[in-house]
């Protein structure tokens, strides 16, 4: 349901507590006395059969006897008591529910059955659940402590999330005294209903928010997972720790299932979403800090100032062993430093216990003007030269003028550097005891800027013609479950891979004197995995490998094997092109995307020489749906052994223009950015205008990967094509951007100018109306400006309705049947 009612559970106007008794241990009361007591607005009502007098308050014996319906209801009682107490809200129209429930399992006989007893009751009746075996959830700016932890949090701009009911017990107390300041705190418990990705795509649309940090345990469904973490990401940065473990599956082949480890798995899934994972709980909320406060480092070279040479020598130690690199500043630098400092200086930079105030201020603004440098560590010591006070402030106008790039400082100590702490934190520089982590936050920003920038690249062109034999895939599975069989033998298996290019003859590819493991394997989370690295003998001694999730483009896949060791040995040894590793794994992607019959694949020694691409060793096993195999019915369409959507093939369509013109009308591509962007300029400053609802001169890389690189589980663009001297060219874009509450969606549509009162408008809409319906859409919108007069015409023929007037903009909806 996504964030369907949401606002009921984190905004409740009236709030109703069951269970609740006068002791003061008691779950009830404890929540009962954080509403009362920390200043909540709205209506609070005690709900009990048994107590007369509950410190004071006469409580109410049944949620039908209030004075006033109530938004959320919160169960405090034991599980016994949940049920009665879950159709008296559903009968009473409460929205939302917390459960606490704490150590549910182990007082529950069945706690699975009961778990799924209480999704299905959420989801019929559309109450949100939170819970069970949650600590509750806290919104410190409406004073809204409906949780079990007794202190005050500070407002701010960070969302709090967490699995762990007792850890984040233990995170709130340590941020109640650090002052940290939170946009919301939630305790997930045992996610009947309410689970981590609702929670993103919740605040995701929360303007106080401005980062999240979670800890996350598991995850019920990767995919909601990654599409609510990437949404989030590309606008504001989400942390995470996760509690890892080894992969604990039973699948034929004892090696992959060792290879494709949980915690490997999630890195691959956290690294697609552009989500920054961090190793200790704390780190969450110094990086997050990091990330709200300072620009984004563009790479990952520090420059480091300390009055202390040997914590500077640490950190840059520190910063190596993470994969950072001290920046070699440029001889101009170099030259002005030695000016102003009167010696040769190196990275970190030691300007000595008595250097005063403004040396550091001076050198930092002059590092931080190198473009060799891309962000900048300040580590002082008290001195006895000048108050803290001032050397904070240095560090805050150098940072003023150079204000582009992100200036982490470390003022060791305790009471000496209070004052100059607090300067620091309120001019917006993030401040740390250690200087090792403030590295770590260095580090981690890069990473986040990294992961964005890759999921943000156009990837190149491969394999646009690709056509393997999926009638000979499909004949050999027939065969193998008419027999009863799962296993493939490995002539079945070597077709397989031979019909989509994996294996068999091919010109000009390089000898390479290694041979490469390829396989895939299935998570319970994320679905189909691909993993690939260094074979043969030295597979299990070396395990070199990467985990990717499908599907994989060349960028994606060059990614992949960029976190091989051995892709970059051969890189700086062969010195030939390996771009056709690239083609290798794309072609892979497809087999498995293509095929959800297929649940494992085991390539142990793939062999590459100059016109060959072998396998001695293959190993294939279907799935048990296999078994069960029906045509999958024609229409919108995304693979459930994926936890990513990929291009929706089946949603291409051939059309004519008024004139006659054949055009096709296919979904978008991240290939399409150039595409695109000369659509963008055959359009008139008045179309632009229609379109975007302002002007716009010129068209941004970032804004041309929003409108390429999408969702498509959660939106949809259909690109107009017309191929002139074999090469496509785009005329014309519908889009289509889902609303959370999955029901509704905005559509818009332009068309190049040169190419208007060709009824192009009306086919691209048209096709997207089928589409939405393929979805299972019920409404479309669009927002059309008031002037715009041939796209008001256009909306009434397609059956739209007006439904409000904003302004210089009118409503249209459109209700699909």
């Amino acid at each position: 349901m996504s964030v369907y009612n949401l606002d009921f559970l984190f905004k409740p106007k009236r709030i109703a507590i069951f269970d609740v008794k006068p002791e003061e241990s008691s779950l009830g009361s404890q929540i009962f006395k954080n509403l009362i007591l920390q200043g909540f607005k709205g209506g609070v009502y005690p709900i009990s059969e048994q107590e007369e007098s509950i410190f004071g308050i006469e409580p109410y014996p049944d949620l039908a006897s209030l004075p006033r319906p109530v938004d959320l209801a919160i169960l405090a009682g034991e599980p016994e008591n949940w049920w009665s107490q879950l159709k008296a809200c559903a009968a009473n129209n409460v929205k939302a529910v917390v459960i606490l429930g704490l150590d549910f399992s182990a007082r529950t006989e069945n706690p699975s059955a009961f778990m799924e007893k209480i999704a299905q009751f959420a989801h019929e009746r559309k109450i949100r659940v939170l819970g069970p075996n949650t600590l509750g959830f806290i919104c410190p700016r409406l004073r809204l402590n409906a949780s079990l932890f007794p202190g005050s949090l500070t407002p701010g701009n960070l969302a709090f999330l967490s699995d762990s009911a007792t850890l984040a017990y233990a995170i709130l107390d340590w941020a109640e005294e650090k002052k940290v300041g939170f946009s919301l705190f939630a305790s997930l418990g045992e996610k009947a209903d309410v689970d981590l990705s609702d929670l993103i795509d919740y605040l995701t649309l929360d303007p106080y928010t401005k980062a999240i940090v979670a800890y996350i345990k598991n995850l019920k469904s990767g995919r909601k997972f990654i599409r609510a973490a990437r949404a989030f990401a590309r606008n504001k940065p989400i942390v995470v720790v996760k509690g890892k473990k080894l992969g604990s599956s039973q699948n034929a082949e004892e090696t992959l299932s060792l290879l494709a480890q949980e915690n490997l798995v999630y890195d691959a899934a956290f690294k697609r979403a552009g989500v920054v994972q961090v190793e200790e709980i704390l780190e969450l909320f110094y990086l997050a800090e990091s990330l709200s406060k300072q620009p984004r480092p563009k790479g990952p070279r520090l420059v480091i100032i300390s009055n202390a040479g040997g914590p500077a020598m640490i950190a840059a130690e520190y910063l190596q062993r993470l994969g950072g690199t001290l920046a070699r500043l440029s001889p101009e630098t170099t030259k002005t430093l030695h000016e102003l400092l009167g010696r040769e200086i190196q990275n970190p930079i030691d300007l000595l216990s008595s250097a005063p105030p403004h040396l550091f201020r001076e050198t930092l603004k002059t590092c931080l003007k190198d473009s060799e440098v891309d962000g900048a560590l300040a580590i002082f010591t008290p001195s006895l030269e000048a108050p803290v006070e001032d050397f904070a402030w240095s560090i805050v106008r150098a940072h003023k003028e150079i204000h582009w790039k992100p200036v982490l400082a470390s003022l060791m100590g305790e009471n000496r550097v209070l004052e100059g702490r607090r300067i620091l934190a309120k001019e917006g520089i993030p401040n740390f005891v250690s200087p090792t982590e403030a590295v770590k936050s260095f580090v981690y920003m890069y990473r986040y800027d990294h992961n964005l920038r890759l999921i943000s690249e156009t990837p190149g062109t491969i394999l646009e013609d690709f056509s393997p034999d999926k009638t000979l895939v499909n004949s050999i599975i027939e065969k193998a479950t008419k027999e009863n069989r799962l296993i493939l033998t490995f002539e079945e298996a070597a077709s397989i891979l031979q019909a989509y290019g994996i294996i068999g003859r091919y010109n000009n590819l390089s000898d390479i004197p290694v041979s490469f493991f390829l396989g895939t394997t299935r998570d319970p989370s994320f679905g189909a995995t691909i993993l690939f690295g260094l074979g043969g003998f030295l597979l299990e001694p070396e395990r070199d490998y990467a985990i990717g999730l499908p599907p994989l483009n060349q960028t994606l896949a060059r990614r992949l094997l960029e976190e091989t060791k051995i892709y970059w040995h051969l890189k700086k040894n062969l010195k030939v092109p390996l771009s056709f590793l690239e083609e290798l794994l794309v072609r892979f992607s497809h087999l498995i995307v293509d095929f959800p019959e297929i649940k494992e694949v085991f390539i142990p020694a793939l062999e590459i020489s100059r016109d060959e691409i072998k396998a001695p060793k293959a190993e294939i096993l279907l799935d048990e749906i296999a078994f069960k195999r029906t045509d999958f019915k024609k229409g919108y369409f995304c693979p459930t052994h994926l936890a990513i959507c990929p291009y929706p093939s089946h949603f291409i369509f051939e059309a004519s223009l008024k004139d006659g013109t054949p055009i096709f009308i296919r979904p978008i591509k991240p290939e399409d950015e150039p595409l695109m962007a000369e659509l963008f300029y055959t359009l008139s400053e008045e179309t632009i205008r229609f379109r975007f609802h302002q002007i716009k001169k010129s068209i941004s890389h970032e804004e041309l990967v929003r409108y390429c690189q999408i969702d498509y589980d959660r939106e949809m663009a259909l690109v107009a094509v017309q191929k002139e001297n074999g090469r496509e060219k785009i005329i014309g874009v519908v889009r289509l951007n889902k609303y959370p509450d999955e029901e509704t969606a905005e559509m818009a549509v332009v068309v190049g100018d040169p190419w208007q009162g060709k009824g192009l408008g009306k086919i691209l809409s048209e096709k997207m109306l089928s589409v939405a319906r393929d979805m299972y859409l019920k409404r479309i919108r669009m927002h059309i400006l008031k002037e715009n007069e041939k796209m008001l015409t256009l909306a009434q023929k397609l059956g739209f309705k007006p439904v409000d007037l904003e302004e210089d903009i009118v409503r249209v909806e459109k209700i699909l049947n």
